[in-house]
């Protein structure tokens, strides 16, 4: 866990995603504004995969070093994503590839997304916070 405070790599974990999902909430709404743009390319950004990737298997334990003579373990990364241009299947006329009705989508999907891993970084700290008061 060193590096990560008390929250560990679990709560690093999803620091990053939280960061993530805001980077994406951001660019959804750069779409949304620009959807009206002559010759604009809607953008995206990918994540999930790169994130999967970074958690341990299901079942496999963290471990932890209790002596400075054992190997060090490898540590979560911050991962950021990757930011690509989208063509629209349909060309328009202005050239501009944002459809409004999937920006839309995915804003609210994003959302929802943000609020859980808010709210399960909360949880986190709350239980925390009330390992080190003592309090049930």
């Amino acid at each position: 866990m060193a590096g990560f405070g008390l929250l560990g790599e679990l709560g690093a974990y999803k620091a990053n995603l939280l960061n993530l999902r805001h980077k994406r909430q951001e660019i959804i709404a750069a779409n949304v504004a620009n959807a009206d743009t002559p010759g604009y390319k809607a953008r995206r950004l990918n994540f999930e995969d790169v994130m999967k990737e970074s958690m341990p298997a299901p079942g496999d334990l963290p471990m932890a070093r209790t002596s400075g003579g054992h190997m060090p373990v490898a540590a979560f990364s911050p991962e950021s994503g990757e930011i690509q241009a989208v063509e629209t299947p349909i060309p328009k006329g202005d050239r501009n590839s944002v459809d409004l009705e999937q920006e839309m989508s995915r804003q609210t999907a994003n959302q929802l997304l943000y609020n859980y891993a808010a709210q399960s970084l909360s949880s986190q700290i709350s239980r925390l916070k009330m390992v080190i008061e003592g309090t049930k």
